[in-house]
């Protein structure tokens, strides 16, 4: 089973704000992945580069006229961590493109965006194959945490009503080692 795209940009957009410092504050509305980013970038925002470990957590995976073995293999991955980590150039944390804000997916675009103060509030809604896809995040970080709540409603494979909820958190942990994902 192929998993949508907005997971995808979720963790992506999940660590780049990972490092964000909470003085500065950006709000946008109806706006590409790629103009998100160049606002966080222009505001100043400066990321942490280096390793950052994360932990991944479905809590809510419902896919509408899913079989039984389907369902099954679902349930399996409910409520388990998944762990992974990632590498945060140091050009990367100085420059975030829209790539790295969201693998610069023109189907997408920010409904709303809000960054600041320690929190982040976003709604992005995504025209994948299947149909519309509407993502919401909500959460909290510091320069060398986050913790984060997304929800993910929409047309899954092919076509057919979806919903998922993910919690997200991760820690930066010193320095590149050469065995980070990605």
């Amino acid at each position: 089973m192929r998993l949508p795209i907005l997971p995808l940009i979720a963790l992506s957009t999940a660590l780049a704000l990972a490092g964000c410092g909470s003085e500065k504050s950006v709000t946008a509305k109806n706006e590409s992945v790629s103009d998100v980013a160049n606002k966080v970038s222009d505001a100043g925002l400066k990321f942490n580069p280096g390793r950052w470990d994360s932990t991944m957590k479905f809590v809510k995976m419902e896919m509408e006229g899913l079989p039984p073995e389907a369902k099954a293999m679902m349930s399996k991955i409910l409520g388990k961590d998944r762990t992974f980590a990632s590498c945060l150039t140091k050009e990367e944390a100085e420059k975030p493109d829209g790539k790295f804000f969201g693998q610069a997916d023109k189907r997408c675009k920010y409904d709303t965006f809000s960054m600041g103060g320690g929190k982040i509030d976003a709604k992005m809604t995504c025209n994948a194959e299947q149909g519309t896809q509407t993502m919401t995040m909500q959460g909290s970080y510091t320069p060398d945490t986050y913790q984060m709540t997304m929800s993910i409603n929409g047309a899954g494979p092919e076509g057919k009503a979806m919903s998922m909820e993910m919690q997200l958190s991760a820690k930066h942990n010193g320095e590149c080692t050469g065995k980070e994902d990605g």
